[in-house]
């Protein structure tokens, strides 16, 4: 399964047109040159913090850190730093629970993502409850996927993030509305979770298979 390198930001007020000209004729060629390739950016909907995400994918941890490590990176970024603000980054590893291959452009979609902390001493326990209880009842809610499961390796906010993909907006009020959700969610919380939060994105049309794809 890839490896993610995720970043977040806001627009700098009154930079829009030069922020949408420098994403897609400059900044996703570059990264995608570099070996981070876009696999999907976000608009947060509900939830804190900044309010763009883009996602890129690599193989191996390596060659994230390799990239972020070269000029053409950081000079790149300087130039992004210009336009946005509020930036932040984070290096995500899968957690091995999720049985998916490589991560792939999604487009048209929207996500229900769970960020948390793991309470000490729970880590066994936790993983038995992800395999044995939580994927399961997931798994028999037909309408949303369980994208990924990922341990936060380098940067962000929590250490954990469950990432669930909806195809139709609705759906995540319908999950929310679950019985069964929800009580796997409360279990989650007070059984293993710290620092829990949510936020539900939805994917921008710049990075919907950008031409430079084809």
């Amino acid at each position: 399964m890839s490896v993610l390198f995720t970043q977040v930001w806001d627009i700098i007020q009154g930079k829009d047109y030069e922020y949408s000209k420098f994403i897609v004729d400059t900044y996703l060629p570059e990264m995608a040159a570099m070996g981070l390739i876009p696999v999907g950016g976000y608009y947060m909907e509900v939830g804190s913090g900044p309010r763009i995400f883009a996602v890129f994918s690599v193989n191996e941890i390596e060659e994230v850190l390799k990239a972020i490590a070269d000029k053409r990176f950081k000079d790149l970024l300087q130039e992004l730093k210009a336009i946005i603000c509020n930036y932040r980054s984070s290096v995500l590893e899968p957690t091995g629970a999720v049985k998916r291959g490589k991560y792939t452009i999604q487009k048209g979609v929207w996500k229900f993502n769970q960020y948390y902390d793991l309470r000490p001493g729970v880590k066994k326990a936790y993983a038995d409850f992800v395999i044995n209880e939580h994927l399961p009842v997931m798994s028999k809610i037909g309408y949303v996927e369980v994208t990924g499961g990922w341990n936060v390796a380098l940067g962000g906010v929590s250490e954990i993030i469950a990432e669930f993909t909806f195809k139709d907006p609705m759906d995540i009020g319908r999950l929310l509305a679950n019985e069964e959700f929800r009580k796997i969610t409360l279990k989650l919380r007070n059984e293993f979770a710290v620092n829990y939060m949510n936020r539900i994105l939805r994917s921008t049309e710049r990075f919907d298979e950008p031409r430079w794809f084809k």
